[in-house]
């Protein structure tokens, strides 16, 4: 029987980047940019820039406005830069102390510095201030979530609940803590009242679509189709429908979506192309193709393993032994305990390759 390394997975996202702004990892290598690209990160940086100059010179005439420091630290979260978005935060609430927003966007500060106390210390804070605030009330509870400290979670959101059971993040929320405690169906009751009190609430369709298509069930598609059309330029409900088609056998539908994915939303994402290459090796037992697609994934992630020991299985498949060879022994170099590499490596050097048949 062939030995394959599966399709890629898309990660399981940390429960708390769900709820926040939403922040993706495209595993660019910067190193290889097209000169359009190149032509757009400029204009963009210039931007940026500019937008930065503005904010520095208003706040330079009002130093005494903690809504222009508060925006200075969302520009600065935006770039990634969490620790100067604290510093710009801590002003404001110095400012101004009695503004809840404040402390709910601190608290997201710390935790993408990697600060969790101090995170969850501001919103206790901000709590004994505002006893009976929602908003502060959620955040701390997803963070407490985000921690996998769900008793603590529970008691919060057990607060919440009398003072407005009608927040659909409340049910969301207790969603993803029942999905953590292995209770699927309790998950998917609490993301399914998640939409009903807000049908616009796309974590909550993704999440249910991810439970539909661990379970094979059809009702995945819909699940997905409908964050795709709330976010259509979003990458993961794109992403999670062309794996369920891919492992349904549904071929060309997870051929679009990939393809929507590299010309649509990011050219530069490896995952679309290796499970491109993944259908072509598997399904079609299209080598050639299989090649181009692997390769198009190694560009982009030159420390993919999996790009490289699949892209070496095709070339073995298709007779090409030193390329094999050489992918292998890549692959093996990149992750040393590579079972599969190693045993392919081990078929050419005795003499022994695949073939295909």
């Amino acid at each position: 029987m062939l030995k394959f390394n599966k399709g890629a997975v898309l990660p399981t996202a940390l429960f708390f980047l769900l709820l926040l702004p939403p922040v993706f990892n495209s595993c660019k290598n910067s190193s290889k940019k097209d000169n359009n690209k190149g032509d757009a990160a400029a204009v963009a940086a210039q931007t940026d820039s500019s937008n930065l100059l503005v904010l520095d010179k208003l706040i330079r005439e009002n130093p005494k406005s903690p809504d222009l420091f508060a925006k200075r630290a969302k520009f600065y979260a935006d770039k990634k830069n969490y620790t100067q978005a604290l510093t710009d935060v801590t002003i404001a609430l110095k400012l101004d102390s009695l503004k809840p927003s404040y402390y709910i966007d601190q608290a997201e500060y710390y935790i993408f510095n990697g600060e969790t106390t101090s995170a969850k210390k501001g919103l206790s804070l901000c709590l004994k201030k505002f006893p009976n605030n929602t908003d502060v009330m959620l955040k701390l509870a997803e963070i407490h979530l985000y921690l996998k400290e769900y008793g603590q979670a529970k008691l919060i959101l057990k607060d919440v609940m009398p003072i407005n059971h009608d927040l659909p993040q409340l049910y969301f929320l207790q969603g993803l803590i029942a999905l953590e405690n292995s209770d699927t169906l309790g998950a998917v009751r609490n993301f399914q009242v998640s939409i009903d009190k807000d049908p616009n609430y796309y974590a909550a369709y993704i999440q249910s679509g991810k439970i539909y298509s661990n379970q094979g069930n059809q009702l995945a598609i819909q699940y997905l189709k409908s964050a795709i059309d709330l976010q259509p330029k979003m990458y993961e409900a794109h992403y999670l429908l062309g794996m369920f088609y891919q492992e349904h056998n549904m071929l060309e539908d997870a051929h679009q979506e990939y393809e929507f994915i590299s010309t649509k939303i990011d050219s530069t994402l490896p995952d679309p192309y290796y499970n491109r290459g993944y259908i072509e090796m598997v399904y079609k037992r299209n080598f050639a193709e299989a090649e181009k697609w692997f390769s198009k994934a190694i560009y982009w992630n030159p420390k993919y393993a999996d790009a490289w020991y699949n892209r070496g299985f095709s070339y073995e498949l298709d007779g090409q032994l030193s390329k094999a060879k050489t992918d292998y022994q890549k692959a093996m170099e990149l992750e040393p305990n590579f079972p599969l590499a190693i045993k392919g490596l081990n078929r050419i050097v005795d003499g022994k390759p695949l073939k295909n048949k």
